[in-house]
């Protein structure tokens, strides 16, 4: 997940209330507030491969 597509999602959250309900699961603003945040920590791991992987120890 890119920084520009974790920013939208923050903006999204931001909009919420805490205590309003954004569907009918009950699911609320501070609920998408904890999810922007925990995905602002998320950094990207790129695949290696086996071969990729042996070649950065040599």
């Amino acid at each position: 997940m890119d920084d520009e597509l974790k920013a939208r999602f923050r903006q999204f959250a931001e909009r919420w209330r805490d205590d309003e309900t954004v569907d009918d699961s009950g699911l609320t603003g501070r609920d998408l507030k904890v999810i922007a945040a925990r995905l602002e920590r998320l950094v990207a791991v790129r695949y290696a491969s086996l071969d990729e992987l042996a070649a950065m120890t040599k």
